[in-house]
C-alpha cells in the first residue's frame, strides 16, 4: 500500500514566485492545458508553457522540447547524482511537441536547490531529431546564488529571456494553479530581427534516457516506452561515460583509445588490462557494443536481451539476413516480445 502523504503547505521562499492574477497573458491561446491525473509528486506544481519561434517572430511547429530537472528535493534522476530523498513519484524528464501556433507546455514542480546554484530547469529543442538549441530556464523572483554562478551570469543581458515569472490563474469551478507566463523560445533559424535565445550547458547531470519516449506531465510518473538507456562503445561522449559509476575521466579515455569495438570479447579483453573482470562487469550494466547480426560473434550477440547460448546459435546458423527485419522475425521466435521489440536498439545499420 503506498504510504498518505500530505502535500506540503507552499513554502515561503516561494511565495515570492506569486503574481497573482485572474486571466491568462495574452497570447493565442485562451485557456491552460488540461492535465487531467491526480498529482502524486511532492512539491509545489506549476504549468510551465511557452513559445517556439524563429528570428522573424514566425511560431515554430513539430519542435521537440525536452526538459529535465531535479525533483522538489533537489535530486536529478541520474547515476551520478546525489540521490538524497529522492522522489520516485516524480518523473524527472519530459518532452513535448509545439503546435501549429509554436506553444508548448509540461506540468511540472518548482525544483529543489541544487548545488549552490539558482533554481534551474534545463531544457533542449530539436528538430527533425536533431539538437539545435540546449539551454536553462531560471526562476525570475527566485535567483539566489546568481552572482557566484558562472553559467547564469555567462549568458548576460540575454538571461532575462530565460526568466520565468509565474501567476496563480483561475481554472472554471474555482480552483487555482500556478504557471508561467509564456516564455519564448527562439531559434537562430533565419536573418529576422529576434536574437536567438542563449545556448548554456547541458550538464553536469543530463537524462541518459530517452527523453522524448516520456509524456509533458512530470506530476505523474507516467508509464512509458522502456527506456534504453546504455551507451554505444563506439559513438557515447565523454561526458556521457562520466556517468557510469566508477568510471574516472582515466578511464573514459581508455574506453574511447580502443575504438572502434566490434565485439564484446574486445571491451572485455582492452579493458581488462586496467581493472579486473567484475569491473569490467560492472561496466557492461552500462554501454554496449553495436551489433552487427550478420557478422558478430556469439558473445555479442548475447548482449541482446533474452539471448543465451542457444539463442545465439540459432542465429548465427540463419545468416545472412537480408536485413534487420529479418533477423528481428527470427529472434522473436526465440524470445519473448518485450525482448524482441528491445532488442533493435543494440543493432548496427541493415547489412546486405
Amino acid at each position: 500500500m503506498r504510504p498518505v502523504r500530505l502535500r506540503p503547505a507552499l513554502p515561503v521562499l516561494l511565495l515570492a514566485l506569486l503574481m497573482v492574477g485572474s486571466t491568462l497573458p495574452a497570447f493565442a491561446r485562451t485557456s491552460l492545458p488540461d492535465f487531467p491525473d491526480p498529482v502524486e509528486a511532492l512539491g509545489e506544481v506549476f504549468i510551465l508553457q511557452g513559445l517556439v519561434l524563429d528570428t522573424h517572430g514566425e511560431p515554430v511547429a513539430d519542435a521537440l522540447v525536452e526538459i529535465w530537472q531535479t525533483d522538489s528535493k533537489g535530486a536529478y534522476d541520474h547515476p551520478r547524482a546525489p540521490q538524497g530523498g529522492f522522489d520516485s513519484n516524480f518523473q524527472h524528464f519530459g518532452a513535448d511537441l509545439s503546435d501549429d501556433e509554436g506553444y508548448w507546455a509540461f506540468r511540472t514542480v518548482i525544483p529543489g536547490l541544487y548545488a549552490g546554484r539558482p533554481l534551474h530547469i534545463h531544457f533542449r529543442v530539436r528538430l527533425e531529431d536533431q539538437p539545435v538549441l540546449t539551454s536553462q530556464f531560471y526562476f525570475a523572483s527566485i535567483l539566489e546564488d546568481r552572482e557566484s554562478d558562472g553559467i547564469f551570469r555567462g549568458a548576460g543581458d540575454a538571461v532575462d529571456s530565460l526568466l520565468l515569472s509565474l501567476t496563480e490563474h483561475q481554472l472554471e469551478g474555482g480552483s487555482t494553479v500556478l504557471a508561467s507566463e509564456p516564455v519564448e523560445i527562439v531559434l537562430a533559424l533565419g536573418s529576422g530581427d529576434l536574437s536567438p535565445s542563449v545556448q548554456q550547458t547541458e550538464g553536469p547531470y543530463y537524462p541518459v534516457v530517452n527523453v522524448a519516449d516520456h509524456d509533458n506531465d512530470l506530476a505523474v510518473v507516467s508509464p512509458q516506452t522502456p527506456a534504453f538507456t546504455l551507451l554505444n562503445l563506439n559513438t557515447a561522449t565523454g561526458d556521457e561515460f562520466l556517468t557510469i559509476p566508477d568510471v574516472g575521466r582515466r578511464m573514459v579515455r581508455e574506453f574511447m583509445e580502443y575504438r572502434p569495438y566490434v565485439s564484446i570479447r574486445q571491451f572485455r579483453r582492452e579493458i581488462g588490462k586496467y581493472v579486473n573482470e567484475e569491473q569490467v562487469a560492472a561496466y557492461e550494466e552500462h554501454v554496449y557494443v553495436p551489433v552487427d547480426f550478420n557478422n558478430a560473434d556469439g558473445e555479442t550477440l548475447m548482449q541482446l536481451p533474452g539471448v543465451n547460448e542457444t539463442v545465439a546459435s540459432a542465429l548465427t546458423e540463419s545468416r545472412p539476413f537480408a536485413g534487420q527485419e529479418d533477423f528481428l522475425a527470427l529472434l522473436a521466435d526465440h524470445v519473448d516480445s518485450t525482448d524482441a521489440a528491445m532488442a533493435q536498439n543494440w543493432l548496427v545499420d541493415d547489412e546486405t
